[in-house]
């Protein structure tokens, strides 16, 4: 048996069930369907934009007008543009237009501030046309730059002082990433990397920025200063056609398939690839290069232990900096070990690297993968600094102690706490978490502790910030809202306003809920979970059979599988977030962690309730035994509530429907959310189940790989 009691399955559960049996590997795709144009500001030809780069007197040029009116018009809440964004319209702008009609390129396309697909943050520029030479589709980034002056980092060579608070990527680097992302990303440019180039212009700058041309440049990249102008101008005319419309380029490419960036799992089954896996962005290549470079060095042994703590919320590119750290490093030779507080996170990275291995070699990739993806409480045994790199994955779930059969007694008596434990186990220790992720009353990984252990252990420091966003179709908005409506911030929850990134709906019951995310499954072939608060038991199975543990009204279902249950048609619980079975159990905050999905359905329980204004924490109705405990002050069961909640909303890629249990949160939830699953879907780009420079062996990896996390 194995099948939960209850309701007969739906059509689209028992379709998922048999594509994930025997014969049938699960694979996600998406059908292509017609698709709008992908944002940007203001699309002119260089000639329509000829008459609205000179100056009539006013405080702006007529063509920063106009985009400051565009921009009002298109941002939620009519956002005005920041003062660097005005400045670059009004001074930067007309620098790039004047080259164009130098080389009488008055027939390219500027699209001005590119929304990225799947990403937070627009191209400056992207100039689209037709090459000279082979005729073919030519495109041309261009990263614009007010700096005056600017100087390198002496140990990182991509991380650049040019007068701000923080470090900020090269320039050269920044338009190479931009470039090699869109390539990842959009169809017309998918295997043609030719297509397109990129360039930075420091149309401020002359030989204060010297230093800045050591990075060698490449197709994708190169740097002109104030005193280049003339080389500018002879590389766009390299690069695109004179008398030649751009009009269909610019098509092309507006209403470009977009391909999807490698989940999770995909990703890290492909680190033995030579190829990147993901074109990281910023800060994220920054804080990619610090740890790169300080291994070079030789680590600890160039000097005084550096501790590399990364930051990010859900969908940052934290997962993107981890993928390249072990792709890239341990292609160099390094030993670089990747560990976590996750029994099912780090058992499936082993099961993954067990099934790709060729016939005859498991028993023996078996042993090594229990080497390379370790858990927490196993370093500290190890002699110190016996490891190259140690990449503390999920490290808001560091312990205060080591602990487990695993741990030796003689471990034990150093008392040692867990954080120290991996700080010596490693040349260069890089942690990366989310402060607002933690769940247990013993998790105590934060930036500020691990700092405080850092020095506590004689070593330096460094911490850089993903202020980015790659999930919830890129919206920032979304994730800050999030933030705000749970009180994570001393804020009042605003009401959300739809960015056009991604869908959220308020449900009147959970069957509504159940049946819309149904659709979405059948109709659109997403992958779609039910979660919900810790607020009912969660019991072993009986007879062979889930219980029915989740009860709202008539509507009956069952949490999914506990860790170690094997039953017949019901995956086991590190399974439930990847096998389609998983669809009609309700997965719990510990499950549920890491994971992400293409729409996620999500269950408020009793021990998240609005009252004056605000939500609310209620212990008594929490089924967490931790929390449950005496010893857990109100304050931390508070925090671990609404960090609980943090996670669980903000798992989806694309949409998102919330179900309160409570009545009164409903009501005050219907004040803020204006969509419901009435609503039609939003009309959004389609997104074609292809990640870039996949091998079919690559692919079978990516099947058997059943984890996906931030």
């Amino acid at each position: 048996m194995g099948r939960a009691s209850g309701s007969a399955p739906s059509q689209a559960v028992i379709a998922a069930r048999r594509a994930s049996s025997p014969g049938h590997a699960p694979t996600r795709t998406s059908s292509v369907v017609p698709v709008g144009e992908v944002p940007v500001l203001l699309r002119k030809s260089v000639a329509e934009l000829r008459p609205l780069i000179v100056p009539v007197g006013a405080e702006h040029l007529p063509l920063t007008q106009r985009l400051i009116n565009e921009y009002v018009q298109s941002h939620p809440n009519k956002k005005q543009p920041g003062k660097g964004l005005v400045a670059s319209w009004d001074h930067s702008l007309p620098d790039v237009i004047e080259a164009l009609l130098a080389r009488n390129l008055d027939d390219v396309e500027v699209l001005i501030e590119y929304a990225t697909p799947g990403m937070a943050g627009e191209a400056d520029v992207i100039l689209a046309g037709q090459h000279p030479t082979t005729q073919d589709l030519s495109y041309v980034v261009v990263e614009l730059k007010q700096w005056r002056k600017a100087v390198v980092s002496p140990t990182n060579p991509i991380a650049v002082d040019a007068g701000y608070e923080k470090p900020k990527l090269h320039p050269v680097r920044q338009v190479q990433r931009y470039c090699e992302y869109l390539v990842q990303h959009l169809a017309p440019l998918h295997g043609h990397p030719d297509r397109i180039a990129g360039v930075a212009l420091l149309h401020n700058a002359r030989h204060e920025v010297a230093a800045l041309f050591d990075l060698p440049r490449s197709a994708h990249g190169r740097l002109y200063t104030r005193d280049q102008l003339g080389d500018f101008e002879a590389f766009l005319a390299s690069r695109l056609d004179p008398g030649v419309s751009g009009a269909r380029a610019a098509d092309v490419l507006c209403r470009a398939t977009q391909y999807e960036a490698p989940s999770s799992s995909e990703a890290f089954s492909r680190v033995g690839s030579p190829h990147p896996v993901f074109a990281l962005q910023k800060e994220q290549e920054i804080a990619f290069q610090e740890v790169y470079e300080k291994v070079r060095a030789g680590g600890a042994k160039s000097g005084r232990k550096k501790v590399v703590i990364i930051q990010g919320g859900p969908g940052s590119g934290k997962t993107a900096v981890a993928v390249e750290l072990l792709r890239t490093l341990r292609q160099e030779g390094h030993e670089v070990v990747h560990a976590s507080g996750s029994r099912s996170f780090t058992r499936n990275l082993r099961r993954a690297a067990v099934n790709a291995a060729p016939r005859g070699t498991k028993g023996a990739v078996k042993k090594q993968a229990g080497k390379d993806y370790r858990f927490f409480q196993q370093f500290g045994k190890l002699p110190e600094n016996s490891l190259d790199v140690l990449i503390a994955d999920e490290a808001h779930r560091v312990r205060i102690k080591s602990d487990g059969r695993d741990v030796p007694k003689w471990v034990k008596k150093r008392g040692l706490s867990q954080a120290d434990e991996l700080i010596l186990a490693a040349e260069v220790p890089v942690f990366l978490l989310d402060d607002w992720q933690s769940l247990r009353p013993d998790e105590v990984g934060s930036v500020a502790y691990l700092i405080e252990r850092a020095e506590a252990r004689g070593c330096d420091y460094e911490v850089f910030e993903l202020p980015g966003m790659f999930r919830a179709e890129g919206s920032v908005a979304f994730r800050d809202w999030v933030t705000k409506l749970l009180s994570l911030n001393p804020t009042t929850a605003p009401p959300w306003v739809p960015d056009g990134r991604i869908d959220v709906r308020l449900a009147e019951s959970p069957e509504e809920m159940e049946t819309f995310l149904e659709e979405r499954i059948r109709k659109d072939n997403a992958q779609a979970r039910m979660t919900a608060g810790f607020c009912w038991e969660w019991k072993k199975p009986s007879n062979g059979e889930l219980l029915l543990e989740v009860r709202i009204g008539d509507w009956h279902r069952p949490w999914n599988a506990k860790d170690g249950v094997l039953l017949d048609d019901v995956p086991e619980t590190s399974q439930w977030a990847t096998d389609p079975r998983g669809f009609g159990q309700i997965g719990c905050i510990f499950t549920a962690q890491n994971f992400e999905f293409d729409w996620s359905g999500v269950i408020i329980g009793q021990d998240l309730v609005w009252q004056d204004g605000r939500f609310r924490v209620d212990r008594t109705k929490t089924h967490d035994g931790k929390l449950k405990q005496a010893k857990v002050s109100d304050e931390q069961v508070d925090r671990l509530v609404r960090h609980a909640y943090h996670v669980l909303l903000t798992r989806a890629r694309k949409g998102i429907v919330i179900y309160a249990e409570d009545t009164d949160t409903r009501h005050a939830l219907r004040e803020l959310i204006s969509g419901t699953v009435a609503d039609s879907p939003l009309a959004k780009p389609a997104r074609k189940k292809l990640p870039p420079q996949v091998t079919k062996a690559e692919q079978t990896i990516a099947q058997q790989l059943a984890i996906e996390f931030d």
